[in-house]
């Protein structure tokens, strides 16, 4: 799990505070009552989808009848559209959910030879895939990783997005303006680094989830075998990971305080936050930027994977906050 040190706590809300009006002006995050709002849920079998891009195609799974209300699915770093295979059986039947891989994830395809993965570029597959399901009005569902891209898509194209639900996280990791030529150097500096590096071989699918648990200490075995699923393939000697080894590489571009905040303070839609009482993300900070989005915040029993070791503690809250008026 992602250790956070409470002085890179305090230095970050220091930075945001610059940007931010923190006074009881406008409304305020808060803790909304995480009460259970009836049963939730219907047993589905999702279908697997195969979306067409200009470099290979997007793969994912859609849950529910396509009839139903839009709901795009976004997932985090280095996982897949498995970790939602908990959650989403759990919601009504009355949602049309699909669940992406995103570029070099799961079953999609990696970006191509020479191409690098950028927080940017993420916004416009997801509009890639819009424009191919033909939605013009949606609402997102999305943790970590996913969370970022999908404020970041809400803020740019407002008219596509009716509701904000995002799990374990907001916005994209943000710096100081002055660390973006540095950060850039030191991404450079590392530019070949994935991009040759071979792709470990392990003896069987059960040490791809050992390693999977190690790399993830928040993963229960049964989640770490979920993801491995769509995570992991066989191959002659063994069974890779699928993931494109170039996602670890150092980021190019990344955005600075006053940039995020200007993307939260463009949302025009509902943002709901799920936070786990175990997060990768302080409370203070979290709040903070919830607040700067105008939106509402629950804080949940469990870790940055409660939506997926513990699916039913989220369920009722996604599904009130889909079903429920904009």
């Amino acid at each position: 799990m992602l250790f956070i040190s409470r002085c890179w706590t305090s230095r970050v809300v220091c930075r945001y505070r610059a940007f931010i009006n923190t006074s009881s002006n406008g409304r305020m995050a808060s803790d909304v009552n995480s009460k259970k709002d009836g049963d939730t849920g219907s047993d589905c079998t999702p279908v697997e989808v195969s979306i067409d891009v200009p470099w290979g195609r997007i793969c994912g799974k859609a849950w529910g009848s396509s009839n139903g209300k839009p709901v795009l699915a976004l997932h985090g770093w280095l996982d897949n559209s498995g970790t939602f295979d908990k959650l989403l059986p759990l919601l009504s039947p009355d949602l049309y959910i699909v669940a992406i891989d995103f570029p070099g994830h799961g079953l999609s395809s990696p970006r191509p030879a020479g191409a690098y993965y950028h927080f940017i570029n993420m916004v416009a597959d997801v509009k890639y895939v819009v424009d191919a399901l033909g939605w013009k009005r949606f609402s997102f569902l999305s943790h970590s990783m996913g969370a970022g891209v999908s404020t970041l898509f809400a803020a740019s194209l407002p008219e596509y997005v009716e509701k904000l639900v995002l799990l374990e996280g907001i916005a994209p990791l943000a710096v100081d303006a002055k660390e973006l030529p540095s950060r850039m150097g030191k991404a450079l500096n590392n530019l070949k680094k994935f991009q040759d590096k071979a792709t470990k071989v392990y003896p069987s699918q059960e040490a791809c989830i050992a390693r999977l648990m190690e790399g993830n200490n928040d993963l229960t075995e049964e989640s770490a075998r979920v993801l491995s699923e769509r995570g992991t393939a066989p191959v002659e000697n063994g069974y890779v990971f699928t993931r494109d080894l170039r996602l670890k590489s150092s980021s190019m571009l990344y955005f600075s305080f006053e940039v995020v905040v200007s993307f939260l303070k463009a949302l025009q839609c509902p943002l709901f936050v799920v936070r786990a009482e175990i997060s990768v993300f302080p409370k203070e900070l979290m709040d903070m930027l919830v607040h700067a989005a105008k939106g509402n915040i629950v804080t949940v029993a469990g870790n940055h994977h409660v939506h997926l070791n513990n699916a039913a503690v989220v369920a009722p809250i996604v599904n009130r906050e889909l079903l429920g008026p904009s």
